[in-house]
């Protein structure tokens, strides 16, 4: 799974549920605010209203205390008394008491409901507050069950720290009955239509009132008047307020139920949404996304497992055979006998592409896990008992808690096709090959940028005469000239080359040097001889390979005949009409064609009978250390006659010994390619052996 994949996972694993988690919190949060504002905004109307109640009447009984105040009996005078007792008793549902009081918070007198000194307002007086403004006040709730006359039962919360009342209190410890209710209900629905004095007393019997002690300032210093006003709640207020708070109550249910609904779903959908991405469709257990995701966890608390890659062998085939659907239906099979083969072990297994598994064992010894594995496969047989399935095996051992679980399932893969098939072992990645993966991944990274800064040379190996032993031909092969690993041989990066189809750039670059060296040469007027070019097995899938091949050497103006393009036998198990048909352009194009490493495979004379070559090079190991010296000479013997029947040149490679020339000379091979006479050579030292020196005898080189 790629790095931008795994991260798309993981923000939407974490974050698809937190968005509808934050928005119901939020709107929960805003209804309870909206209710206790609401809630405080009705307090504190009722409270306003009770302070701004019976303006005139206040006034009238604070200018009396002022003009009738008598300072030496410290009392008012008797018609003032009657004045204010006057006004209490006519407006007792508004006005509930007066006091007067100095500065330092003294009752001088008192009418209607008494004001004490542990009275909050009291306690809280504050002198300059009063002074500046004029006027303070202190608010207390009280609740009667049976309200008569002036007579209140007055309560007060009690501060259990500080040892003091709490003057402010709010009870909703309201006795209405059910028939209350029903009779609110019924007014409610009626929009207020009153058909019954039975209605109207309910309505309007009170039930508790809001009381407000206010002190105001007098012309005279020293003297302040305390008035009490109330606003009685009736029953009908009491109902109208529980039943707005019932309706926010049930909004807020409403609400939070609705959100929690869409938490609920959006969880369930986030289950979903996992078990869709983890979940393969052919078996319908999990696939390669969760085995990275729980195997990263799993191997994070313990190190001992190893990684194991299993494939049913000839996929194809079987698909082929049996068809779509009943090859599903197999490895559906397989992925549930394999569950219950590590179930109980707590392993974890994957079907990921194909035919292929990965599964994450616990991990002993090489010695069980190839008797388990071979178990395991026998398990995997008896899901269809009557046909011949055979798995490879490639094995990861699990070394840290943060090894990298796709690179580790990559590596046991590989393990695969680099060791081949083992009927009952299990392929194990090695350190070798972990170096020989990085070496890939190295050249693979470099080659484009060294072909454009020219660090692929051209050097050339001569061919000498087998009859006058001169310089008569070469080849060109290619060497890497890497600015930080120095030289590279061909061998090391050829093969990668070939199997990533960058040794077609580089077969035109070899080429192109050649060409451009013989045009060279030839402006200088120095004797050409023909130099080889290898084709690889890939180029010839271009239908027009003739045709670029000499456009290139046209572009330089270089005669066909000194540029000999070999290829190798395997380019024959290709589609052979193909090879053929531009083996016969190349030859009419005036080019020379031979096939390299003869002898190496195991269809070479058939490739005799059928290619129309010009040169054929005997593979290097005819002429290598063997049992039977005279058996290996008697065939290259014949090899050279029957070549030469046809028409052929014979170049014989590898040769290292003057007995190898010898030999060869006597059977008139035609040129000899090897360390004896000269190793792949650089351009300069090429040029200084083929045209400065003169041409003598052939030497070791």
């Amino acid at each position: 799974m790629s790095k931008r994949r795994e991260k798309k996972i993981k923000r939407m694993r974490r974050l698809s549920i937190w968005p509808q988690i934050i928005e119901t919190f939020v709107v929960e949060l805003v209804i309870i605010i909206i209710g206790v504002t609401v809630f405080m905004v009705d307090t504190l109307m009722d409270l306003h209203n009770v302070i701004l109640s019976e303006p005139e009447l206040c006034n009238n009984i604070v200018k009396k205390v002022e003009k009738n105040w008598d300072f030496s009996e410290g009392k008012l005078e008797a018609s003032t008394q009657d004045f204010i007792n006057n006004i209490l008793a006519y407006n007792k549902e508004n006005l509930g008491g007066v006091a007067i009081i100095d500065d330092e918070k003294n009752i001088l007198a008192s009418y209607g409901d008494k004001l004490t000194k542990d009275e909050p307002i009291l306690r809280t007086f504050d002198k300059e507050k009063l002074y500046k403004s004029g006027l303070i006040f202190k608010d207390t709730y009280i609740q009667s069950e049976d309200i008569e006359g002036n007579e209140y039962k007055q309560n007060y919360t009690h501060d259990e720290e500080t040892g003091e009342d709490i003057g402010l209190y709010i009870s909703f410890d309201y006795d209405v009955s059910k028939e209350d209710m029903k009779s609110f209900i019924k007014i409610l629905f009626t929009l207020g239509d009153f058909d019954s004095k039975e209605l109207l007393d309910w309505a309007i019997r009170p039930v508790g009132a809001n009381t407000v002690w206010v002190i105001v300032k007098t012309d005279i210093d020293g003297l302040n008047v305390c008035i009490k006003k109330r606003n009685i709640k009736t029953v009908l207020d009491l109902s109208r307020e529980m039943f707005v708070i019932l309706v926010m109550v049930l909004c807020f249910v409403f609400i939070a139920i609705y959100e929690h609904y869409k938490l609920i779903m959006a969880i369930i959908n986030k289950h979903k949404f996992l078990k869709i991405i983890y979940t393969d469709p052919i078996t319908g257990g999990y696939n390669r996304d969760y085995f990275l995701f729980k195997g990263k966890k799993m191997i994070k608390r313990r190190r001992n497992y190893v990684l194991v890659y299993l494939r049913m062998e000839k996929y194809r085939n079987y698909v082929i055979a049996y068809g779509i659907k009943e090859t599903e239906n197999l490895m559906e099979d397989f992925y549930k006998k394999l569950c219950a083969l590590t179930r109980k072990k707590k392993e974890l297994i994957a079907h990921l592409e194909k035919s292929d598994f990965v599964l994450l064992l616990n991990f002993d010894n090489r010695e069980l896990l190839d008797i388990r594995m071979q178990a395991i496969t026998n398990a995997l047989n008896e899901c269809r008992p009557n046909q011949h399935l055979g798995f490879s095996k490639g094995a990861c051992r699990i070394l840290s808690k943060n090894d990298d679980v796709q690179e580790k399932i990559s590596n046991a893969a590989a393990s695969i096709s680099k060791l081949g098939t083992k009927a009952s072992g299990v392929a194990w990645f090695d350190e070798a090959m972990r170096e020989e993966q990085i070496w890939e991944r190295r050249v693979e990274d470099d080659m484009e940028r060294a072909l454009a800064a020219n660090e692929f040379k051209v050097y050339l190996q001569p061919k000498y005469s087998t009859k006058k032993e001169q310089l008569s031909a070469a080849e060109a092969l290619v060497r890497w000239i890497h600015p930080e690993y120095g030289f590279v041989s061909p061998g090391k990066f050829i093969p990668i080359f070939e199997k990533n189809g960058f040794i077609i750039k580089l077969d035109d670059f070899m080429l192109t040097e050649v060409a451009k060296l013989q045009a060279q040469w030839l402006s200088e007027g120095k004797k050409l001889v023909p130099i080889s070019v290898n084709v690889s097995r890939a180029h010839f899938s271009r239908y027009d390979l003739a045709e670029h091949i000499c456009g290139i050497v046209d572009d330089f103006k270089v005669p066909h005949e000194f540029i000999e393009l070999e290829l190798t036998e395997s380019a024959f198990f290709d589609d052979k009409q193909v090879l053929l048909g531009t083996v016969k352009k190349l030859k009419d194009f005036g080019f020379k064609v031979s096939m390299d490493d003869f002898g190496a495979g195991y269809s070479s004379l058939n490739s005799l009978k059928e290619l129309p070559l010009d040169i054929i090079k005997l593979d290097a190991q005819f002429f290598r250390e063997i049992d039977d010296q005279k058996r290996a000479e008697l065939i290259v013997s014949d090899t050279i006659k029957l070549a030469k029947k046809l028409g052929m040149q014979i170049v014989a490679e590898g040769i290292e010994t003057r007995e190898q020339v010898d030999f060869l000379a006597d059977q008139h091979c035609d040129l000899i390619q090897g360390f004896y006479f000269a190793k792949p050579l650089p351009i300069e030292e090429f040029v200084e052996r083929a045209y400065a020196e003169p041409k003598s005898e052939g030497k070791k080189a």
